[in-house]
């Protein structure tokens, strides 16, 4: 099984952050115009192909607030299905129930999550990504901070922004707050916009129940076609997220028993310690070809025990030990 083919991308979603690059006066780089050559149009590209643009983008342009700039640039019109259906809503409340439910169509790198309490509200964004993660997160929040603001017409004021990443320097989190205009809070518990609870009734500007009810069949349709994966993409897309959750973890976050879930991936001749052991391999190289993490930090990150532990399967996956793979891969480089 091939793990970068187990999740897509809406190709509108990729168009519409190279759109945001353009009206930065940001050239599209070489190697992204290479990657989407492989895209042939496609409605969905896969994650893999998104962490390659990613990567090429990233690397052309290494600033810091990149995905600041980017959120703040895209618009909702160029998304797609999923914006024009967000746009059509009678107010904001409305809006995030469809981006909650919807959003899956745009990309499944990650899902929204509302979170209330006495006063306030919390639009959260969790990533089921591990490469590139903090440039991403804040895009897709950025973006929906600046849209949200266009769609109420202005009258959206979010709280802040709280970042689930180790502060920068105080100069930099000026300089993100001077962008986005709100506070920023780091080291935050969850990547969220936080706003008042009154501002759910905010009425759109663009409401429109007539669109709406034309948009809406298609989407449920794409949505249930998208939806349809079998358990072990299921346990895989878990397991991308958090690599070193145990088989009693994943079980419970599928609302499964342990030994339910290894019967239902028996029935797909599969078992949990090789879909494990696939994603294992999948970053335990990748990390180890970007010499960032020790092998410790490696070992700690996959959920082994130790050192010796990750060393012995990762032998067992690849034929070699971990040091003599990252040797290989630097002496090739």
């Amino acid at each position: 099984m091939d793990l970068t083919d187990t999740r897509s991308v809406n190709l509108s979603y990729t168009k519409a952050l190279l759109e945001a690059l353009a009206s930065m006066d940001l050239p599209i780089p070489g190697e992204t115009n290479k990657i989407l050559s492989q895209i042939h149009q496609k409605e969905r590209i896969s994650i893999h192909l998104q962490e390659q643009l990613w990567e090429s983008v990233i690397n052309s342009y290494p600033d810091t607030l990149l995905g600041i700039k980017l959120g703040l640039a895209m618009q909702a019109n160029q998304i797609g299905l999923v914006g024009y259906l967000l746009m059509t809503q009678k107010d904001l409340g409305e809006a995030i129930e469809q981006l909650i439910s919807y959003h899956p169509l745009l990309g499944e790198g990650g899902h929204f999550e509302l979170r209330r309490d006495a006063f306030s509200v919390n639009l959260c964004y969790h990533p089921n990504f591990l490469n590139f993660a903090q440039i991403r997160v804040e895009t897709v929040l950025a973006a929906c901070i600046a849209q949200t603001r266009i769609l109420t017409g202005g009258k959206f004021q979010p709280l802040k922004l709280l970042l689930a990443y180790p502060a920068p320097s105080l100069a930099l989190q000026q300089r993100y707050q001077a962008l986005l205009q709100i506070p920023v809070e780091f080291n935050a518990g969850v990547s969220a916009i936080q706003f008042p609870t009154k501002d759910l009734s905010l009425q759109l500007i663009a409401a429109d129940k007539e669109v709406e009810a034309c948009l809406k069949p298609k989407a449920e349709a794409l949505l249930q076609a998208l939806t349809k994966k079998s358990l072990h993409r299921k346990v895989t897309l878990l397991l991308q997220q958090t690599p070193n959750l145990t088989r009693e973890q994943v079980a419970q976050r599928l609302c499964l028993s342990p030994r339910h879930l290894a019967r239902k991936l028996q029935e797909e001749q599969l078992n949990f310690r090789v879909l494990q052991d696939e994603v294992r391999s999948y970053y335990a190289k990748q990390w180890l070809r970007e010499g960032e993490k020790t092998n410790l930090e490696i070992a700690v990150a996959l959920g082994y025990t130790d050192e010796s532990a990750f060393g012995k399967a990762f032998k067992r996956w690849g034929g070699v030990t971990p040091s003599a793979y990252r040797e290989s891969h630097i002496i090739n480089s």
